[in-house]
């Protein structure tokens, strides 16, 4: 008997095993490329998000005991957003915004104009990353002692501080589960 007739067949069989293998490992090699995409996204809207909330965060700081003002500024135009397509409508809300806002700087404005023209720079701004801003009193602050809580949100996450499904945090300020959003306190 030749050992040859014996192994007929053998070698495709380990062919067959070794392109399975293959197969595997490069689908196994996407999943985790695709994986790296998703954390690059989401590492660049924080980093973005990062910026929006500082850029608002040191101009309620330029102008002295503005906050409160800037706060409605900015849910004024949070909360005439509609919910479905939240970012197109709040962009659309934000761009009406910085569009109305008289054009000025600090020599030639009152401070309330300064607010408005910053806020509609910094709104117009995020929206260009789709980037939604909102600024919320910070939970357990009291008066004396109260923050104010700059909120970014992205992806549908609305920002806000409330016990509703796509809020970005809970009432406590605890975040949720999957919100895609950041929050800072400001003094």
């Amino acid at each position: 008997m030749n050992v040859f007739s014996i192994q007929r067949g053998v070698g495709l069989v380990e062919v067959m095993v070794a392109l399975l293998l293959l197969a595997v490992a490069v689908l196994g090699f996407s999943a985790m490329q695709l994986s790296a995409v998703k954390a690059t996204d989401e590492s660049l809207m924080r980093t973005q998000s990062l910026s929006a909330r500082k850029t608002l965060s040191e101009s309620m700081r330029v102008v002295p005991d503005s906050s409160s003002v800037y706060r409605k500024q900015i849910n004024d135009i949070y909360k005439s957003s509609s919910s479905e397509n939240l970012i197109a409508s709040y962009c659309t809300k934000a761009n009406e915004y910085a569009v109305s806002a008289k054009k000025c700087n600090t020599t030639n404005c009152t401070s309330d104009e300064v607010v408005n023209y910053n806020v509609g720079a910094i709104v117009k701004s995020a929206c260009s990353k789709d980037i939604i801003l909102n600024i919320e009193i910070c939970p357990n602050t009291s008066r004396v002692n109260e923050r104010q809580c700059i909120i970014a949100a992205w992806n549908q996450t609305k920002p806000t501080m409330v016990d509703e499904k796509a809020s970005c945090t809970d009432a406590s300020g605890s975040y949720k589960p999957a919100a895609s959003c950041f929050i800072m306190e400001a003094y």
